[in-house]
């Protein structure tokens, strides 16, 4: 932990004896050092001036990570700062603590509280420009644990044996078919008869010792399991003790960019999925409407002179087939597209790569909002920008607007 420094500015002196306000500040991405987390800077000055005004002492505590624009970084960045505030409460067990964090460093200071006991989460935790990251998971798979699906796949594996059942009649009917050819009177039913033998006996062998292994094995490199390890990795927990403010310029520059990488995903995303559901229904009219147009065909070249049937079937055939061809051309392009602009996504400024295979069961993305299940209370709030309050970009100048300050320490005083 870093030496607690009294704030600049304050019109009292830190006192040892009192509970003082402490405030860690938390940096954000690829910001290790950060000037404004260092003593002289304008928001230590404006926090402990307006606390000052409020009769409060108030000391700085620094949080450092490595900085690092990926989910990993950040999860880990969360149990170390969750380490960090055990040591700090135990050293000011009488504090009322808060914490200011810029961009990601907001969720550093949200996932934190994962790993503290309630009475040692932040009484209140102010956010900079951070964008709230969430992944949702598809259908019910939110609400299920990575055990309860890992039993369901493995439970599944009687498909996965029932196959392998059937490829094992069919290679044994081959092999046997040719060894019987020409001899025992051609009898194929010895063929048949053995290798349905076969496969009722591999079915259940199969089924009790292989899949279950081979399953579980699957499951744990599949995009699912991947999925739902990333969504409760980043996902936010009830903090009932804990007020949270958040600010915001309108079009952050960071907010703008990950709105917009956040799209490169979702899109081919959508498009993958109205293909795949199109192309089910068209394999299906094409599978059960075959034979009814092959009838029709047989029965119109009796009735009618003239009509040529094989062409018909050679051109329904043609069309079923360049659907069905498209449409999965269509499929493997847009994965291929996803695939490749998932890299963009962990990109410097991006969210943090995540395998390409995690957007068929999750939506992951940035929300101007923390979406915290229990707190006590959440307030979000946009402020109007305007350049003679900071300079440079506006993602970069949130924790120079003394108005934004004025109202973190009045925050800061009044909570409680």
């Amino acid at each position: 932990m870093d030496t607690l420094a009294t704030g600049a500015g304050s019109a009292h002196g830190f006192d040892a004896g009192s509970a003082p306000v402490i405030v860690t500040l938390v940096h954000g991405t690829f910001a290790k050092g950060a000037p404004w987390t260092q003593p002289g800077s304008t928001l230590r000055g404006e926090i402990a001036t307006a606390l000052g005004e409020h009769e409060q002492d108030v000391a700085f505590d620094v949080f450092e990570w490595s900085g690092r624009n990926t989910h990993k970084a950040r999860v880990k960045a969360g149990y170390e700062l969750a380490d960090h505030i055990l040591k700090l409460r135990a050293a000011s067990p009488g504090c009322r603590h808060f914490i200011v964090a810029h961009s990601h460093g907001g969720n550093v200071a949200l996932l934190a509280h994962k790993h503290l006991p309630v009475e040692l989460h932040a009484l209140g935790v102010a956010t900079l420009g951070t964008p709230f990251l969430y992944a949702r998971m598809r259908g019910d798979l939110g609400d299920r644990s990575l055990r309860s699906m890992e039993r369901e796949a493995v439970r599944e594996n009687q498909i996965a044996a029932a196959v392998f059942a059937l490829a094992m009649t069919v290679a044994t009917i081959a092999i046997f078919g040719n060894i019987f050819e020409n001899s025992l009177a051609n009898a194929w039913w010895w063929a048949v008869a053995v290798g349905l033998g076969v496969g009722y006996v591999a079915r259940p062998l199969f089924q009790k010792f292989i899949t279950p292994h081979l399953v579980r094995a699957l499951f744990r490199i599949s995009g699912k399991r991947a999925a739902k390890r990333l969504a409760d990795a980043i996902s936010f927990e009830a903090m009932p003790q804990t007020h949270i403010l958040s600010f915001g310029y309108p079009r952050d520059e960071a907010g703008l960019l990950l709105d917009t990488l956040e799209m490169t995903t979702r899109a081919p995303t959508w498009i993958m999925d109205k293909v795949l559901g199109l192309g089910m229904i068209a394999v299906a009219v094409i599978v059960f409407a075959g034979p009814v147009v092959g009838f029709a065909t047989a029965a119109l070249e009796d009735l009618v002179g003239g009509f040529d049937g094989e062409r018909v079937g050679d051109l329904i055939a043609t069309a079923g087939t360049a659907i069905i061809v498209g449409g999965l051309g269509i499929f493997l392009l847009f994965g291929a597209i996803r695939y490749v602009l998932s890299f963009l996504r962990g990109h410097p400024g991006g969210f943090g790569w995540e395998r390409p295979s995690v957007h068929n069961w999750a939506d992951i993305g940035a929300s101007p909002a923390p979406e915290v299940p229990e707190a006590k209370s959440i307030f979000t709030q946009t402020v109007p920008y305007h350049t003679t309050a900071t300079g440079g970009l506006r993602h970069s100048g949130l924790y120079e607007d003394t108005r934004i300050l004025n109202a973190i320490a009045y925050w800061m005083a009044n909570v409680r």
